[in-house]
């Protein structure tokens, strides 16, 4: 039972990685918590070792068909790392459901942002015009976004295609590309600070990351095939099912 756990839990997060950037350990931390009853603290850690995975193959693709733009998310990148090694420190006694419903209607709320108002590609070149407000916007951002990241392993892929495509005016594919490429590195980072303080079990470990990789590569190869418009419907209506989920279940727990 706790290997078919691991098998789906890896192939529904590297499928959420390579589709929309979302962050493996999204769905990965709370079925392990709530199904195998798993330490929070290492869940995460397995978690966010499996985006390390998920993330970078995706990314692959997304670079292959050239839709990673990362010299104006630079700043966010390197912001975003930063608070998540040292949020991921701090967090080792902390539950993540206290994360609370906040994170979740949020995922709701960007779900409904990509059916109703959808992304097109970038025609004015708003990629190389990165004004101040902008730069400190990317900063604070990430502050949060990695923060987030550290302390919970969700919410970073989410936070950071919202960033990058409401702030800062990335197309819908240079943002999921360029999202799970700076994922990489966060959920790297993440993964090491937590496996070091807490240690981590290691088959469901390799299990769940192969999974992760599995559901990741058929993912960002459909992504990068479809057109904006489909792909914004496909985001919009996955983003909107998933935080409706999310939510239901949230306020059932607590109450």
């Amino acid at each position: 039972m706790e290997y078919i756990v691991y098998i789906i839990g890896g192939l529904m997060a590297g499928v959420a990685t390579g589709l929309v950037g979302l962050s493996a350990a999204t769905i990965i931390a709370p079925l392990f918590v709530t199904a195998l009853r798993m330490n929070p603290y290492v869940a995460i850690g397995i978690a966010l070792a499996s985006d390390v995975f998920a993330s970078a193959l995706s990314a692959t693709q997304y670079f292959r068909h050239k839709n990673i733009e990362l010299f104006n998310a630079i700043s966010l990148a390197i912001t975003v790392v930063l608070f998540t090694i040292i949020a991921s420190y701090f967090s080792r006694d902390t539950d993540p459901a206290n994360l609370g419903g906040l994170v979740n209607i949020f995922v709701v709320f960007l779900g409904l942002r990509f059916l109703i108002f959808p992304l097109a590609g970038n025609t004015d070149n708003k990629l190389f015009h990165l004004s101040k407000s902008k730069i400190v916007q990317s900063l604070l951002w990430g502050a949060v976004i990695g923060t987030i990241n550290g302390y919970f392993g969700a919410g970073g892929g989410l936070s950071m295609l919202a960033i990058l495509t409401v702030v800062l005016g990335y197309d819908l594919k240079n943002g999921v590309g360029t999202s799970v490429f700076i994922m990489t590195f966060t959920a790297f980072v993440g993964a090491a600070t937590h496996i070091i303080l807490e240690g981590t079990y290691w088959v469901p470990l390799i299990i769940t990351s192969i999974s992760a990789m599995a559901g990741a590569n058929l993912s960002s190869l459909y992504a990068n095939k479809i057109d904006s418009s489909k792909l914004n419907k496909i985001i919009g209506t996955f983003l909107l099912v998933f935080g409706i989920v999310l939510v239901s279940v949230y306020f059932t727990q607590t109450h």
